[in-house]
């Protein structure tokens, strides 16, 4: 991401939804598609996941939008005390995106919540990563699937509160 530009959150609104079904997409291709079976990313080009949760969700997403051209680089979710999904573009990979979108999301739910949750695949260890650098900790390991594909799931929480 370029020096010079800085990056806005806002709610989402209708119109990022093509472009928040893009991100989605880039964002599984290239953090998860790797790690599965052929079979599962062939799901995923069939049921295209991303459009459906995009069209649905969106109105409980934050996004990223980077000034110097207003694309979307970012999107937070979240529901009650949970960080339901958290995607960066690629391109803008360790460019403090993710860092701004989860704090936003850790101060949205200690409003209302001591404690956050989520969950990340096992095989995400770039994901794995970051949220350990944030103070998130895992605290079970359990059978998921993705994509019809069996996957490790691992769940983290973070106290936000005492």
């Amino acid at each position: 991401m370029a020096a010079s530009s800085t990056i806005e959150l806002r709610p989402a609104d209708e119109g990022d939804v093509p472009a928040l079904i893009r991100l989605l997409r880039r964002s599984w291709l290239v953090a998860w598609a790797p790690e599965l079976p052929f079979e599962a990313v062939q799901a995923f080009a069939s049921f295209d996941p991303a459009r459906s949760h995009a069209e649905a969700a969106w109105r409980d997403f934050t996004v990223a939008i980077r000034s110097g051209d207003s694309s979307l680089v970012g999107m937070v979710q979240t529901t009650d005390d949970v960080v339901d999904a958290l995607h960066v573009d690629p391109a803008c990979w360790n460019g403090g995106v993710g860092t701004r979108l989860l704090d936003a999301a850790e101060r949205r739910i200690a409003r209302a919540h001591p404690m956050a949750r989520l969950e990340v695949r096992h095989f995400n260890t770039r994901a794995r990563a970051f949220y350990e650098r944030r103070g998130w900790v895992e605290t079970r390991r359990y059978a998921g699937t993705e994509c019809g594909s069996p996957v490790e799931t691992i769940e983290m929480r973070k106290v936000l509160r005492t």
